[in-house]
């Protein structure tokens, strides 16, 4: 290839051209990876957000009132000069041709690739059963935009209800307590967080919530959301009316897919990539949320929406797209936060329905310590860890090496893991340099 192309101001030389769909974790890590590897080809980053990259892990903070906005944001403008990034921001991704090797805008441009990252995450799952003149009462959280709009509305709203109790609306409540609101939580099934643990690691963390004042109401689903003068009227499967001057919605998140809805992508929940981030068709590769991967530890295919996972698995595939055929180990669920004060770790397996594993148990009711190992045999494969948490690396450490624990599987339970010293340090990717 040889000459220039020209995309609006943009004019860039014919030689290798990435492309990279997403301007988050996994895209970012994809970025400094290629240019670490010596990779001096062209990247072209795409965003549908019209900003720099942040941090939607720091959204409730700012909600909270404990960060400013401009504090959410993990890359300036210098970033992308260091690392020669053309930015194509604003501009939403509405399909590829991967014969033609297109990136169809929604401006009815077409950038064409070399190599694709398609990075570009998930959405909020919404509520169908809204009026549409109750819709500016519900609100979910993704985005900066999101957080802007909770953060606006929580400062008026007194009666508020959320749908779903996962790990979003949790950190949205603990952003808002204390400010006089009246909140209840509307759950599906019959514990909270029941994504992340057990219904005995859960129960804690339920008493905490309702030593707060919060209704829980398990069991519930939404049957109508409409209007009602200045407020909404929640109607649940039992015939409850809830009013609510707001309504957040928890229930996870989607892949956004509908960019290669249309092509030979091979997908299921999210799009399907080996352990080199590959997707079936060549030169186009995948990462973080929009992703799915093997779980190493169940063997099973699985989207894996955290922050840790986009990122690594954004780094292999910058290093695929630079030539190095890098490979993700270690790929399974992690999540640490602290809610209403408990300090919170999932790590791999950490429900019981997950498969036949033994299960040691610890409780420390007067501190407040919660912990459960999840075993193969003597092999650690998960952990659920609440109120003593500080070996969550160590055991992070165990599970991906999948080591054997046999001599130490009473103490890891009813303690912090102290045999650190003796373990022997992997990386989480290996990669021949030949």
């Amino acid at each position: 290839m040889s000459g220039l192309f020209h995309f609006g101001k943009i004019a860039v030389k014919r030689h290798k051209i990435h492309v990279i769909i997403g301007n988050s974790a996994a895209g970012l890590s994809a970025i400094r990876a290629l240019r670490r590897m010596g990779d001096s080809g062209t990247i072209l980053l795409i965003s549908a957000e019209d900003c720099n990259a942040y941090s939607p892990v720091l959204t409730t903070y700012y909600i909270a009132g404990q960060i400013r906005r401009s504090d959410m944001f993990m890359a300036d403008d210098d970033f992308y000069k260091v690392f020669d990034v053309q930015r194509l921001f604003g501009h939403r991704t509405v399909g590829i041709d991967p014969e033609k090797r297109l990136v169809h805008l929604d401006n009815r441009s077409n950038l064409p690739y070399d190599d694709l990252l398609i990075a570009c995450g998930a959405s909020a799952r919404t509520l169908k059963n809204v009026d549409t003149d109750a819709l500016e009462f519900v609100l979910t959280l993704r985005t900066i935009r999101d957080a802007d709009k909770i953060e606006k509305a929580t400062e008026k709203a007194r009666e508020i209800v959320f749908i779903g109790a996962g790990l979003v609306s949790l950190q949205i409540i603990k952003a808002i307590l204390g400010k006089g609101k009246k909140i209840t939580l509307v759950v599906g099934s019959y514990q909270i967080l029941s994504q992340q643990m057990d219904s005995e690691g859960a129960a804690i963390i339920q008493e905490k919530l309702e030593a707060q004042g919060i209704s829980i109401l398990f069991g519930r689903r939404v049957e109508r959301i409409g209007k009602k003068g200045d407020h909404v009227h929640v109607l649940t499967n039992f015939n409850e009316i809830l009013t609510a001057d707001l309504v957040v919605v928890g229930k996870g998140v989607e892949p956004n897919l509908n960019m290669v809805k249309n092509t030979e992508v091979k997908m299921r929940d999210g799009i399907l990539v080996d352990d080199q981030m590959r997707t079936n068709l060549e030169d186009v590769f995948a990462s973080g949320d929009v992703a799915e991967g093997k779980n190493t530890i169940t063997g099973q295919m699985e989207v894996i929406a955290t922050w840790s996972n986009a990122c690594a698995q954004g780094e292999i595939a910058g290093m695929n797209m630079a030539g190095y055929p890098a490979k993700r180990k270690g790929q399974f669920r992690e999540n640490v936060t602290t809610i209403l004060g408990t300090s919170v770790a999932s790590i791999g397996l950490s429900r019981p329905e997950e498969g036949e594993f033994k299960a040691l148990s610890y409780v420390d009711v007067k501190h407040g310590v919660y912990r459960k190992l999840f075993l193969d045999g003597s092999i650690l494969v998960g952990a659920l860890l609440l109120g003593k948490i500080e070996d969550a690396g160590v055991i992070k450490h165990c599970i991906a090496n999948r080591l054997d624990v046999l001599p130490w599987q009473e103490k890891i339970a009813t303690g912090l893991l102290e045999f650190g010293n003796i373990l022997v340090n992997s990386n989480d990717y290996s990669w021949p340099l030949n």
